[in-house]
């Protein structure tokens, strides 16, 4: 076993950096304990250097914003309390957060495969360029380069020359896949809960306020982006058509800080990467997402906010169940290994 690896023999007993991972286990139905115990391991990102910090003769003290009274008043209702949570004191999200680690080519590797894994990067798919991948992850293009050339050396992407040439995606999941996915998932997971959370309570509002406030140009958006869905051939003109849909409804409430905070949701989920996580070409799945889509469609159409917003609290869940089923088969692969 390698030094990156942690021995989860109990699934009961998983403590990462003095994170229990039990709740997790839990809610997924998976808490299986035999006779040895996973041995802790330290994965806490490494603080700014002090070449970073400012100078103590320039250095003021921390301005702090008002926190609410003891006795003050509870939310008023669940988005009020999800965004208290997430968004409290304006604190960088640990999910977007930039990469600070002992080996910071090692934890971009590790989360552009489990990107990977979790399909914001199809197989066959490009990987965004040196520069934009650099710029999402707040990092080196040199890092970036040998995160890459980690990624290629496992067979997970392969790289081409020429005009299209670029990282491309062999497959979404290999033997070093499963170690990649703990490192990255693990710890972020209890901020993951609390943004799937907030992420249907969003798009719920979004797709409330599109019923009200839709044109017949929105409906039309909607329509063409609903029959590409319809008649997608491949997971990737899927993911597309997907994202064009979700597009037109978050457009269709009128309020260009609802697609700031949508599209700010989808890119924390997804690990920083702006594309909806996709998992497997799973055809029941697909089905299910095309029904949603016809359903909220015709809510909205119908100017019917509450079912519009019930329909769009719930599609948002299959993301959550797709990094899920992830995090599960990277813990599975641990305990059999």
């Amino acid at each position: 076993m390698s030094p990156d690896e942690t021995d989860v023999r109990c699934l009961d007993s998983i403590w990462i950096n003095g994170l229990d991972t039990r709740p997790f286990l839990k809610s997924a139905g998976r808490v299986r304990c035999g006779s040895h115990h996973a041995r802790r391991k330290d994965l806490s990102l490494t603080p700014r250097t002090p070449a970073e910090e400012p100078s103590p003769a320039r250095r003021e003290p921390p301005r702090r914003l008002p926190s609410r009274a003891p006795d003050a008043d509870p939310p008023a209702d669940d988005l009020t309390r999800v965004l208290g949570q997430v968004l409290d004191g304006g604190r960088p999200s640990g999910v977007l957060g930039p990469v600070r680690v002992r080996s910071v080519a090692t934890e971009v590797a590790d989360r552009l495969m489990t990107a990977i894994a979790i399909g914001d990067y199809l197989p066959g798919q490009r990987l965004p360029g040196e520069r934009e991948l650099a710029a999402l992850l707040d990092v080196s293009r040199a890092t970036i380069r040998e995160a890459i050339g980690r990624l290629q050396a496992v067979g997970i992407v392969e790289i081409r020359r020429g005009r299209t040439g670029g990282a491309y995606v062999r497959t979404s999941w290999t033997e070093a896949t499963a170690a990649a996915v703990r490192r990255t998932l693990v710890p972020r997971w209890p901020e993951l809960e609390q943004l799937f959370d907030l992420r249907g309570l969003v798009e719920g509002m979004a797709a409330r306020t599109a019923a009200l406030r839709r044109t017949d140009a929105d409906l039309e958006a909607m329509r063409a982006a609903l029959d590409a869905y319809a008649g997608a051939s491949i997971l990737r003109e899927e993911q597309e058509a997907d994202a064009a849909f979700h597009t037109a409804v978050v457009t269709a409430a009128g309020n260009p800080q609802i697609n700031t905070l949508s599209r700010d949701l989808l890119m924390r989920v997804s690990l920083g990467f702006p594309t909806e996580p996709y998992g497997d070409d799973d055809p029941e799945t697909y089905q299910q997402a095309l029904n949603e889509h016809r359903a909220l469609y015709e809510a909205i159409s119908a100017k019917d906010a509450e079912r519009a917003g019930s329909i769009a609290e719930r599609h948002f869940t299959l993301t959550a169940d797709v990094i899920r089923a992830m995090l599960e088969r990277g813990l599975n692969a641990s305990r059999d290994s």
